[in-house]
């Protein structure tokens, strides 16, 4: 029962996440990135997968650290390193075998790229960022998980063509 609502969070973040990319800034994608990682922190726990649970439960952290930190212009490093170090202590610690190094490393891209980059160049991220995750997501059979790393991909391609076309037209 736990797995079936577990896989059905998992949907419902896949939804958010969708969204999220197509938020035209970055605190559009931030605000919704906030949602999916809670939702998805919930999906992971119900279905077992104990790395990604701490991870998400970070990346909700880090996502509300950085809207913050937006909205008052700061670029430094500071906060960036701390969270890239504490999702690599968190991983370290809910150690489920090497597939958890693959989330860490796509939440480790993830957190470089919403503290340096544009929207735009978070979307061009993606591309990285999710087929690792996709990766792990198969490992720990997380329907919504793998959903949702395609979705982003799709998702990020059409914000990106959606941006490109509107920045042609306003030229």
């Amino acid at each position: 029962m736990y797995y079936i609502i577990g896989q059905i969070m998992g949907i419902i973040a896949v939804v958010l996440g969708f969204i999220s990319f197509q938020m035209k800034t970055k605190q559009g994608i931030l605000i919704f990135q906030i949602l999916t990682a809670f939702v998805f922190s919930i999906h992971y726990l119900l279905i077992g997968a104990m790395t990604a649970v701490g991870l998400n439960l970070l990346s909700a952290v880090k996502s509300i650290c950085y809207y913050y930190r937006d909205k008052k212009n700061d670029k430094g490093v500071l906060v960036p390193i701390i969270f890239i170090s504490l999702i690599s202590l968190s991983g370290f610690l809910t150690w489920e075998g090497w597939y958890s190094a693959l989330v860490m490393i796509g939440l480790i891209i993830n957190a470089f790229s919403l503290a340096f980059f544009d929207a735009n160049r978070i979307r061009i991220s993606n591309f990285i960022k999710s087929p690792i995750c996709l990766i792990y997501n198969f490992i720990v059979n997380s329907g919504g998980g793998i959903i949702y790393e395609c979705a982003v991909l799709i998702s990020s391609l059409i914000g990106i063509l959606k941006t490109s076309k509107y920045n042609k037209e306003s030229t």
